[in-house]
């Protein structure tokens, strides 16, 4: 049998993104605490919504899981992920219910789960057809998709692509609601991840139209994170809180307000839905 040590060297080095030097995939104690209290917020926001039988779908390294199986009110979860070396890890560390699979081809039966939790997986598939068709298959009528995705108005505003390599697909508000919609989804519940201001947000709209004339030009859009992120603009744009150091992730640090689809004009990072199927 494989070592953990190995295995999450094995992981860790598949999966460096190029532009920042941090791993792609989440492994929690492998990436910073503001990197994993995001991500465990995300979960624990997800565990309150979710009940019965649950699907985690791209799962990961199944710390979601773990999370997911906490709540009394979710009965048992199956973690989902088309990395067999992921979902080892979570089998070792999480002990969890694995299988390995593609989130666009779900092996299961229909009208199998309760719930399925997508945390930030939306962005990285191409065919968001398939994939919602098989979750739609999978769900029980009435279920819950409880997701996470970027707001393309923060990540990537008004170029034709994402910006993230890694990403296929970014959405405004607006937009992602009328597609799921069409999918049968209908949203019960809007949340925002991580609040920006209206100055960052007029920063990271420039910023990403420069970044894209950058890749057009064949250069490194990445060059201009120096300035972009420079202490002078920091000092004028954003609120700087003391550096804390801690042992675990603040949790209080990463709430999630409750958003009206009124507007695509959302100044947060990041949206969680929660969608009943139809």
């Amino acid at each position: 049998m494989v070592r953990l040590t190995t295995l999450t060297r094995k992981i860790l080095a598949r999966h460096i993104d190029p532009n920042n030097g941090f791993p792609e995939v989440i492994i929690l104690g492998y990436c910073s605490n503001d990197t994993a209290g995001e991500h465990i917020s995300r979960y624990i926001l997800a565990s309150k919504l979710a009940s019965g039988l649950v699907l985690d779908c791209a799962s990961g390294s199944c710390y979601g899981s773990s999370i997911l199986r906490r709540s009394n009110a979710v009965d048992s979860v199956i973690s989902v992920d088309i990395n067999r070396d992921v979902l080892q890890y979570g089998k070792m560390v999480y002990n969890t219910n694995c299988v390995h699979a593609n989130a666009t081809r779900l092996p299961f039966r229909e009208i199998s789960f309760n719930s399925v939790v997508s945390i930030e997986t939306l962005e990285h598939i191409e065919d968001l057809k398939a994939f919602l068709s098989n979750i739609k298959f999978v769900l029980k009528k009435g279920g819950g998709l409880i997701l996470s995705t970027p707001n393309k108005l923060y990540t990537s505003p008004f170029t034709p692509k994402p910006l993230n390599p890694y990403h296929m697909n970014e959405y405004y508000l607006g937009p992602l609601l009328k597609f799921l919609n069409s999918w049968g989804f209908k949203a019960s519940n809007i949340y925002g991840g991580r609040k920006v201001s209206s100055l960052e947000l007029i920063r990271r709209i420039f910023g990403s139209l420069l970044k894209f004339l950058l890749g057009e030009l064949s250069l490194k859009p990445y060059l201009i994170d120096d300035i972009y992120h420079s202490a002078l603009l920091n000092s004028i744009i954003l609120k700087k809180k003391p550096q804390q150091h801690l042992m675990d992730p603040d949790l209080s640090l990463f709430t999630h307000e409750e958003l009206k689809a009124t507007s695509n004009v959302v100044l947060y990072q990041y949206f969680m839905i929660h969608a009943h199927k139809s």
